[in-house]
């Protein structure tokens, strides 16, 4: 029996103006403000880029992509000056 709610978590920590690959996207971080813990970021997915702007830590960023149209989900736990660090959620 297939699980289809069976997902894959990835941590990362990203720091400014540097993309990073994981599974089939790929994240870059634009901007920080650890004063008010927001966030901005490009999602690089299926030739699409998708700009998550002026996003709070905790809040769950979701996007589909591949062939099947799979849920991906991006959280975020710390922001700092010029990084951030938090989990990727990829179907397995």
């Amino acid at each position: 029996m297939k699980h289809k709610g069976d997902r894959q978590l990835l941590e990362f920590t990203l720091k400014k103006r540097q993309r990073s690959p994981f599974s089939t996207v790929s994240l870059e971080l634009k901007k920080t403000d650890p004063k008010k813990s927001r966030f901005t970021m490009n999602v690089y997915a299926d030739d699409h880029t998708i700009e998550k702007k002026d996003r709070s830590l905790g809040e769950p960023l979701q996007f589909y992509t591949g062939r099947d149209k799979q849920l991906y989900e991006v959280v975020v736990f710390t922001v700092s000056k010029d990084e951030i660090s938090g989990y990727l959620a990829t179907p397995k």
